[in-house]
């Protein structure tokens, strides 16, 4: 019966494991999807994946309450246990990169009908390199590579500093064509959460590193994010 029991809960924490992965791919495509709108300035396929987003929380309330009967029923082995508290963690954080998409597609309806500003290059970079580093992560994940999460956990600091320089230029830009001030408050907030991508993705690594070790990252996560100390070139402002 011991047996039968511990069968039981293999096969729904597996089928949990299933539905994560099911819904990882939906995160990825629609935070793909927001880059690339953004990109194009693509109002219909804005508004899709503003759409979209109800499938991704559909997926965090269904893996959330199974979590939850799976925590309650309190026969997981340690292993098993730890596989649990990831996927619960994994889940939340997808949830939020899903949530952050669908903010990108509803600035990318106000930017598209702007004049184009020329910061929107440096913002779809940050996007591109966002979307690598979750790809990046979505990949550890579902091979356990312990070696590629620390790899996406070290390496944020790089879309923290292309988001510092991103920023810079918005403000200096903002600052010399007020005429363009909605499009370019628009764009700061879209690259902020470019920049909270990679955050999610570091917090994915730790889940990682957790559920593997049973132990949080030995090191304070590398954060270069120095924008509420950024100055305007005061030179603009003659």
């Amino acid at each position: 019966m011991l047996a039968q029991g511990y069968d039981n809960i293999v096969v729904e924490r597996r089928s949990l494991e299933n539905e994560l992965a099911r819904m990882a791919a939906s995160v990825e495509s629609q935070l793909q999807g927001a880059v690339t709108a953004f990109e194009r300035r693509d109002i219909v396929a804005a508004e899709r994946l503003i759409e979209g987003d109800a499938r991704i929380d559909e997926y965090f309330s269904d893996i959330e309450a199974k979590v939850i009967n799976l925590l309650a029923a309190g026969k997981l082995a340690d292993g098993d246990l730890r596989k649990v508290v990831s996927i619960m963690k994994v889940n939340g954080e997808l949830e939020r990169v899903g949530d952050l998409a669908k903010n990108i597609a509803k600035r990318t309806l106000v930017v598209s009908r702007e004049k184009s500003a020329s910061p929107n290059v440096g913002v779809a970079r940050m996007g591109r390199a966002s979307v690598l580093q979750f790809a990046d992560i979505l990949n550890a994940y579902a091979s356990r590579n312990l070696d590629a999460a620390k790899a996406v956990w070290r390496g944020d600091d790089e879309l923290d500093e292309l988001y510092n320089s991103v920023f810079r230029e918005i403000i200096n830009k903002l600052v010399s064509d007020p005429n363009l001030a909605n499009a370019f408050i628009h764009l700061v907030f879209i690259a902020k959460n470019f920049e909270r991508v990679g955050d999610h993705a570091t917090n994915i690594a730790e889940a990682i590193h957790f559920e593997l070790t049973g132990q949080p990252m030995p090191d304070l996560r590398p954060k270069s994010d120095n924008t509420a100390a950024a100055t305007v070139d005061a030179g603009l402002l003659d």
